[in-house]
């Protein structure tokens, strides 16, 4: 998965503006208390220097404080009725920055206009102190934004510094020193307080930004973006009531990608994620906006689609076409990793509320009806059905059934030998059986392809080999084990598609002191196509390693003969299907027929599996067949009577038909 970073440890991609705007707003949210105190301000000094200076210049600088002070207080109005975009962000802070040094011009003309001459040092003081407390209140009003708070402060006390210098006296000149050093200092303090001021909003700023990072972590995941498992469910159960109420009806889709594990496995889960984000790029691109694409982890996505008719028929009409959209989405090939990779995906429906009027039991009958899309052969569609829950739930017996047997040593292997066509026994197949505590001894057909699909073959398959291992040495110490005997072992794809599959199975043989020439690894055709370089990679690491290599069921695919030249491998398995009519089938015998001849002019044996009758037998060892293997022969049997079997001082094919 894509690693976490810790949301607080970084800043919004708009974090320079989202400074400013706030910057901006904090200049604005104290206007109306600054625009109060400054308006009482000058009403007493007005008041206090009636009777020493002019009433037209108190009255005209009176007149001219209001005025701006509306204009400022009809401009806080606008900027509190708008929505701040970047583009006006810059204008609103140039207004207040605007509107704050007008308001320093006018308080430092007071200076000269309203101080009057002589000894009036109560009418001075009055000025003085004004001026000097203004100043102090501005640089803390309009300390969020520095340039109006040290202009304003630089306006109003600068022009008073200028006027106690021009009346003169000690007095006056003392006392203009005096703001000058008081300038600097609140300069100073000006500066500071915006740096605190500014890091307290940049500190905020983050920590909104980190809040709605954890409240998206929450609802939605973290390597596709898409929403999670929390959020779909908390939309399909407003989606279901809403379904009720106006007697709509909805769908859920619940869609698994086919064979996801093997190429996770195969490639890595790096290209695995890769894999799955390009699949949500594309579901959101070939969905409408009233569909919810919704990854609930690993490869499993639920589309919801709330409210699609009044009709069952027409909803899954439309359900199916939103499907059909999807499957033509994942027809493309997905570059990974310098490659083209195929993908398909199986696709379960449940309709809502016909199949379920709560979340969790919709997602679990949607979860079914995928499970059916992939029993009926994948990059299919399946609509719900109340039976599937019968047949869920006979899988997860069996599946825990599974687990348990191969806790507790419930699995055996029986072995169905190999004979050469002149009658000797040169080795075996290792043939899976589920010792079943109440159905007995239960063949592979019954669960290998569930432990295919839930993950449990690569377990079971190491514990084939384990077994294979231990009767192997067995036949060494019963002095059977001969250099060109060999036990065979059938390898899954998914097993084959682990990256380790190669070292895992050296460290296995090693631990056994068994050596690999006596160990044939049967592969499927399946196995080896959806990475050819991988694929003939680990063929050769095996081929170097010492093992014999057979690829099984030869004939049932239909590129064999397109990649067979190319393979490192030693032998091929004909599939029995093609095997047991050759007699009477003209065109299989004649498929059978060109295999083997095709074999033995590549330099490969041939195996000839499913031979049940004389005439088949007859009939193989005319074409010079090598290997041949089969109920007429011998049934698979327990380790120990395998060994009766290959003690046998001759094998009489015809002899053992019964």
């Amino acid at each position: 998965m894509t690693e976490y970073t810790d949301p607080s440890l970084s800043d919004p991609p708009d974090f320079a503006a989202r400074l400013r705007e706030n910057q901006v707003e904090l200049s604005f949210t104290g206007l109306p208390a600054s625009l109060s105190a400054i308006m009482i301000n000058t009403t007493v000094i007005v008041i206090a220097q009636w009777s020493v200076i002019q009433w037209q210049i108190l009255l005209g600088w009176f007149t001219g404080m209001l005025g701006l002070s509306l204009y400022r207080y009809y401009t806080y109005r606008v900027y509190q009725a708008r929505k701040s975009t970047e583009g006006s962000l810059k204008i609103w802070r140039k207004r207040a920055i605007a509107g704050t040094l007008a308001s320093g011009a006018i308080w430092g003309s007071a200076a000269f206009l309203l101080v009057p001459l002589g000894e009036q040092s109560f009418h001075q003081t009055i000025i003085i102190a004004s001026l000097i407390g203004m100043a102090a209140g501005g640089v803390i009003t309009q300390a969020a934004l520095l340039p109006a708070s040290l202009g304003y402060m630089l306006l109003v006390i600068i022009p008073l510094i200028i006027r106690l210098f021009t009346l003169g006296g000690p007095a006056n000149l003392g006392l203009g020193f005096m703001l000058c050093i008081y300038v600097i200092v609140m300069a100073s303090g000006a500066i500071s307080i915006n740096r605190n001021l500014s890091d307290s909003l940049a500190m905020n700023i983050r920590q909104r930004h980190s809040r709605k990072i954890i409240e998206h972590l929450a609802y939605h995941d973290a390597l596709t973006n898409l929403p999670n498992r929390r959020l779909l469910t908390e939309r399909l159960s407003k989606d279901i009531a809403r379904s009720i109420h106006h007697s709509h009806i909805g769908a859920l889709i619940y869609l698994d990608l086919d064979n996801f594990k093997t190429l996770n496995d195969s490639m890595g889960h790096q290209l695995g994620d890769e894999l799955l984000k390009q699949m949500a790029l594309r579901l959101n691109s070939c969905l409408s906006d009233e569909v919810t694409a919704t990854r609930l982890g690993g490869d499993e996505f639920v589309l919801l689609m709330p409210e699609l008719a009044d009709q069952e028929s027409e909803a899954l009409r439309l359900a199916e076409l939103t499907i059909k959209k999807v499957q033509e989405a994942l027809a493309r090939p997905f570059p990974l990793g310098g490659r083209e990779i195929h993908m398909s995906a199986s696709l379960g429906i449940a309709l809502f509320p016909l199949h379920g009027d709560n979340a969790d039991d919709l997602l679990k009958r949607a979860d079914f009806a995928m499970y059916r899309a992939k029993a009926i052969g994948r990059n299919t569609m399946s609509l719900y059905d109340p039976e599937m829950q019968e047949q869920a739930h006979l899988l997860m017996t069996l599946e825990q059934g599974l687990r348990n047997a191969l806790r507790n040593d419930g699995l055996v292997i029986h072995y169905q030998p190999f004979i050469s066509i002149d009658g000797a026994v040169i080795g075996a197949e290792a043939l899976v059986r589920w010792h079943h505590p109440q159905d007995g001894l239960v063949a592979p057909d019954s669960f290998i392809e569930h432990a295919e699909q839930s993950g449990l073959i690569i377990e079971l398959g190491k514990q084939v080999l384990e077994m294979v291992c231990q009767h192997l040495n067995r036949l060494a110490d019963s002095g059977l084990l001969t250099d060109q005997f060999k036990i065979s072992i059938n390898v899954s794809p998914l097993q084959f598609a682990d990256r380790n599959f190669v070292t895992d199975i050296q460290t296995t043989i090693s631990r056994y002191g068994i050596e690999a020439k006596h160990l044939l690894l049967e592969i499927t055709e399946n196995a080896l196509l959806p990475d050819w370089g991988e694929t003939i990679c680990k063929l050769q690491q095996l081929r170097e390693a010492n093992f014999t290599l057979a690829i099984d069921d030869f004939g049932s695919g239909q590129s064999s003969l397109a990649y067979i030249k190319k393979l490192p491998i030693d032998l091929i398995k004909i599939d029995r299907i093609l095997v047991k009519d050759i007699t009477r089938e003209k065109t299989d015998a004649v498929i059978v027929e060109g295999t083997i001849d095709m074999a033995r002019k590549l330099g490969l044996k041939v195996v000839a599996e499913g031979v049940e009758e004389q005439s088949t037998f007859e009939l193989l060892k005319r074409y010079a067949c090598n290997i041949v293997q089969g109920d007429m022969i011998a049934k698979p049997m327990d380790f120990d009577r395998f060994i009766v079997f290959c003690q046998q001082p001759d094998i009489k094919v015809a002899d053992t038909a019964t």
